[in-house]
């Protein structure tokens, strides 16, 4: 491996050198020990390890909190808090989960730093998470953000009938999902962490259009009297229901229900209706007087003879 350095050198011992290399001490050529690499064995065998992900692991999926796929998700907050309006909301997907975040605002528009009681629940069913918010939020700035998630699909803000501000998170029809729930301090705000949960059967979602959102009943069987409750956008104040033999037809019964007033949320409505027809046939929910365009929604539902209404249905 050293030869072609011993030519040089030689060569240059012959030729006298160079003047400004006299003082430099060179080997003779005979003096230089080549020493030659030992045997080589056959390559041992080795394992690859790949090295670890340096991606950061995704915000909704770390932590110890658990997540639940129906009923009673969670509850928190404190007796007291100044969160009083709601200023945003928010929603970001991340490998296996997505995040949804409520933004909240104190009286003097400074970002909340405490939270009322708060309460968390989820038909697994309609595919619906409601988000109960705490006496003291009565304003928002936000009335409804369509998600376009792979798990959830819009969110709506809603005033409730007894009288307080709900974010309800609809599931994307067809989608399973496990969810968990909590406040996140420094400053005050909710968080709704999604991921799939092939364990529990899919949502079936419900009847909804850019003017009303129908939560119950869904298409198919039904109790007789049916209980129907849902919600309006914005300064709507009544909702026609009405059952019909078929959409072209006219009415066999229409009742009015009173929208929870708010013109800065999305109001709820509730109300009873016996089925006078019994059988499979259509539901109205909607706008008076708006059963020819698309400011309602039709529901076919299949019922029986009426019957008491029971504590459950009211």
């Amino acid at each position: 491996m050293f030869r072609p350095f011993a030519i040089l050198v030689l060569l240059g011992v012959l030729t006298g050198g160079v003047a400004g290399c006299a003082d430099t001490a060179v080997t003779p050529p005979g003096d230089v020990t080549t020493t030659n690499p030992p045997a080589t064995s056959p390559p041992a065998s080795t394992t690859t390890t790949a090295p670890a992900s340096t991606q950061p692991a995704s915000p909704c999926l770390t932590g110890d909190r658990p997540f639940s796929s129906s009923g009673v998700i969670s509850a928190f907050g404190g007796a007291s808090g100044d969160a009083v309006q709601i200023s945003g909301l928010r929603a970001a997907r991340h490998p296996g989960c997505e995040r949804i975040v409520l933004d909240l605002l104190t009286a003097d528009g400074a970002p909340a730093g405490s939270l009322g009681l708060v309460g968390v629940e989820y038909d697994s069913e309609i595919g619906i998470v409601r988000i109960n918010l705490p006496p003291s939020i009565t304003v928002t700035s936000v009335a409804d953000l369509l998600l376009d998630g792979d798990l959830a699909d819009r969110a709506y803000v809603v005033q409730t009938s007894e009288g307080n501000l709900a974010l309800d998170i609809h599931a994307v029809p067809g989608s399973s999902v496990a969810l968990r729930a909590f406040e996140m301090t420094g400053p005050s705000r909710i968080v709704v962490d999604l991921k799939t949960d092939t364990d529990v059967p899919p949502v079936q979602g419900v009847a909804s259009n850019d003017y009303v959102v129908v939560t119950n009943p869904a298409s198919g069987p039904g109790k007789n009297p049916l209980l129907v409750t849902g919600y309006a956008r914005p300064g709507i104040s009544q909702v026609e229901v009405s059952i019909h033999d078929h959409a072209a037809s006219d009415p066999a019964v229409t009742t009015p229900a009173t929208v929870a007033g708010s013109n800065q949320a999305w109001g709820e409505f509730s109300v009873g209706i016996v089925d006078p027809l019994s059988g499979t046939h259509e539901l109205f929910v909607g706008e008076p007087s708006s059963r020819q365009d698309s400011s309602g929604v039709w529901i076919s539902i299949d019922t029986g003879p009426a019957q008491e209404l029971d504590e459950s249905d009211t």
